[in-house]
């Protein structure tokens, strides 16, 4: 139940008690008297400033005794909170040592009442951060510390969060999730490709496809990270580089709660792995390399995401910015053809020693009766991964 304030009636009580307390007032108080035709008017000054004390000290009392009793229900409402606190903690499994460790996460986010951090991601984002900021000091000497905290994190429910509650910061992220990496000097044209391999507490594991463009990174420098949420929206920051591994293509990034979020209200994307076919339509003219598709050049490839409004499909071959396409694919229970769709911009990936081409494909003539049915299976397939916590195989 939430506090009244009892601000309100103590500023007006305080303001009274000035009024009754002034000579000005006393002497008021006796002309009011005699216009009303009391005897109260012939009583001496003396006796109207003491009993303007007596209801100072009357009104003072009631006013302390207020605040007492709201300090009271405060205190029963914290020990009721603490009381559901230990419930809960039971029921979700946690050790003494998590309880523990919880309680001081509580106690560091200032939460009015301890068992709301088990209603809310968010609330217990805020005062995890508040936490470690706290302790920063001691957390390099005990870096064990970062582990149990993951382990909280999973009892609670807060690793793998539904597509319908926004990220706050980056330990929200998810091991799997494609990333668009922008290098240190580059710009969103030079994105490349990557994926998040690991989300611990300390920091979290970038790898690259392209091992060579670690080499382009040094610790303290920033990179520019954007990923999609399935069913979300876009996700962007800038993070700091901590440490990397180029043998194995992996880069250790700080956290970060300056999350920009861009909500997808369009389409909704979700990742698939559906075999398509392409036919050249239109090359720009500027384009004459002899090593680009040509018109009518037919190309296999997969769609690894797809949207009411476009896709991102990969082929063995680079197709240029502006190209112009006839997409063919097939859904459940449906064949789509003749999709005429434009290359917005394409990345060079390398799986297997081979390299990839993913282009991100925007419709530009997919019917209104087609369109439903990709909607419908964009949202059916979001369904079922979320209830999942994790992607759909294709088959």
């Amino acid at each position: 139940m939430p506090m009244r304030n009892q601000y309100p009636r103590g500023c007006l009580q305080t303001a009274l008690f000035l009024f009754l307390a002034s000579p000005a007032a006393a002497d008021k108080s006796q002309d009011v008297l005699r216009a009303l035709g009391s005897g109260f008017g012939k009583a001496s000054t003396t006796s109207i400033v003491i009993t303007g004390i007596l209801l100072i000290g009357a009104l003072a009392g009631l006013t302390i005794w207020e605040i007492s009793r709201a300090g009271n229900r405060k205190r029963e409402r914290q020990a009721v909170g603490w009381r559901y606190f230990s419930e809960l903690a039971q029921r979700r499994g946690l050790t003494a040592g998590e309880s523990d460790v919880l309680k001081r996460i509580v106690e560091a986010g200032g939460l009015t009442s301890a068992d709301m951090i088990f209603e809310s991601a968010h609330l217990y984002e805020d005062a995890l951060w508040a936490y470690l900021e706290k302790i920063s000091s001691k957390l390099e000497k005990e870096p064990l510390h970062y582990v149990q905290l993951r382990g909280l994190r999973l009892k609670l429910g807060y690793a793998r969060l539904p597509p319908e509650v926004p990220l706050t910061g980056s330990r929200q992220f998810d091991a799997g999730m494609s990333i668009k990496i922008v290098l240190p000097g580059g710009d969103e044209e030079s994105a490349v490709q990557g994926s998040i391999l690991d989300v611990n507490e300390k920091n979290w594991a970038v790898g690259f496809e392209d091992k060579g463009l670690i080499e382009k990174a040094s610790p303290g420098s920033l990179l520019g990270v954007s990923l999609i949420r399935s069913g979300d929206g876009e996700y962007r920051a800038n993070v700091a580089i901590q440490g990397f591994k180029v043998s194995e293509g992996v880069v250790y990034v700080e956290h970060t709660r300056k999350l920009e979020r861009k909500q997808l209200r369009n389409w909704v994307r979700v990742d698939v792995n559906i075999p398509c076919r392409v036919t050249v339509i239109r090359m720009h003219a500027e384009f004459d390399d002899s090593d680009l598709p040509v018109r009518g050049e037919v190309l296999e490839g997969r769609l690894i995401d797809l949207s009411g409004g476009g896709a991102c499909a990969r082929f063995p071959s680079p197709l240029p910015k502006g190209c112009q396409l006839s997409l063919n694919f097939d859904l459940p229970g449906t064949s789509l053809r003749g999709i005429r769709s434009q290359v917005m911009r394409f990345t060079v990936s390398n799986r297997g020693g081979r390299d990839h081409f993913e282009h991100n494909l925007k419709f530009e003539s997919l019917e209104t009766a087609a369109q439903e049915k990709v909607v419908r299976y964009v949202f059916e397939k979001q369904r079922v991964d979320s209830q999942l916590k994790g992607p759909v195989p294709e088959s």
